[in-house]
């Protein structure tokens, strides 16, 4: 073999060799939540309530447990609860056992070992907060079904809010009276 031979396919080898040496670049998007609900800092969530989180994109269902994705109280005890996962829209849901206290913070975590196949994992743990409603409600007009629903001195009208005097006998509870404003 002449050396200008051996020369030119050397060249062609180290040519073809270092084109199939370097990896193609590829850019991917991390795994992110896309949506919370109850959404982060809501106040006067009712205390039957699912939480939904939607990932944007499918997740591996290996990885999502009821140890990454959950609900905490304030002191770090996690709330029993059933996790759900629609793969159609990248939503989790967790049902609770039974409601959560009145007026009290809520976390839902979700662990950084969460991942899809396409997007990888989570990265991060994320977490979302939420407060629900307090057992005198959010608004002047606490809606009511029993006297004992009430605050204070309030009664429970027959329209079911909470008023601060009765105006007819239905709004006192039975068998008592509406006398200037006061069930007697």
């Amino acid at each position: 073999m002449s050396s200008g031979y051996w020369r030119w396919s050397v060249s062609i080898l180290l040519v073809c060799c270092g084109a199939c040496a370097e990896p193609p670049t590829v850019v991917v998007q991390p795994l992110r939540v896309i949506n919370w609900s109850p959404a982060g800092g809501a106040v006067c969530v009712d205390t039957v309530t699912k939480v939904l989180v939607t990932f944007s994109d499918d997740i591996e269902l290996s990885t999502l447990t009821p140890e990454s994705l959950r609900v905490v109280t304030a002191d770090g005890n996690a709330v029993a609860s059933t996790l759900g996962y629609d793969k159609t829209t990248l939503t989790a849901s967790l049902t609770f056992a039974a409601p959560f206290e009145f007026d009290r913070v809520y976390n839902i975590v979700i662990d950084d070992t969460v991942e899809s196949a396409n997007q990888g994992q989570l990265g991060v743990e994320l977490s979302s907060s939420f407060q629900t409603i307090k057992r005198t409600g959010c608004t002047r007009e606490l809606q009511c079904q029993l006297p004992s629903d009430c605050p204070g001195t309030q009664v429970c009208s027959s329209t079911g809010v909470c008023i601060d005097q009765c105006r007819t006998d239905r709004d006192c509870p039975s068998g008592r009276t509406c006398q200037d404003g006061s069930c007697g």
